[in-house]
């Protein structure tokens, strides 16, 4: 009580400086444990990015968008247009990373599927324009929210569109 330091203090100040260490170690841990998570929850899935709309046109009655994104390697660089009968036409270009096109034999498979049900993807069969692009056409699809579903080896590459009544 007369001025001399009580040895509570240091042991205070010790138990401080240790709960700051566990805190920032903690935290540390923490995010170490969320990259690493990451990996199991990350699905083999990419979104593609709407890039802008399409204006109506003939053969494109009911416009469109423009997609683009990456798939893998690949850049994804898309058309999804509808006509009047609610057809939809696809034309894609896969591009690597040196800019070369994808090659002719890449094992690419489309489907198009209903957002709001989870019935499987209805196969979309397409054809090859040149190497790395594509072109495909739908049958006439129900108003409603779809999805283009293009498939490459080891993740499938995904575009939202909705088609109006």
């Amino acid at each position: 009580m007369n001025g001399t330091p009580s040895p509570d203090r240091p042991a205070a100040g010790a138990r401080g400086a240790r709960l700051l260490v566990a805190i920032i170690g903690g935290g540390f841990l923490l995010l170490i444990a969320a990259f690493v998570g990451m990996i199991f929850l990350v699905h083999d899935e990419a979104r593609l990015n709407a890039v802008g709309p399409i204006a109506a046109a003939p053969g494109a009655e009911r416009g469109g968008v423009v997609f683009h994104g990456t798939a893998n390697i690949w850049e994804v660089r898309g058309r999804l247009t509808l006509d009047g009968e609610r057809q939809a036409s696809v034309a894609i270009d896969f591009v690597g990373p040196t800019g070369q096109p994808a090659p002719a034999e890449l094992a690419v498979r489309l489907g198009l599927e209903r957002a709001d049900d989870g019935a499987a993807a209805q196969a979309l069969e397409h054809r090859l324009v040149r190497p790395g692009s594509l072109v495909a056409t739908s049958a006439p699809l129900a108003p409603g929210r779809w999805r283009l579903r293009i498939t490459l080896p080891e993740i499938e590459a995904v575009q939202e569109f909705r088609v109006e009544p």
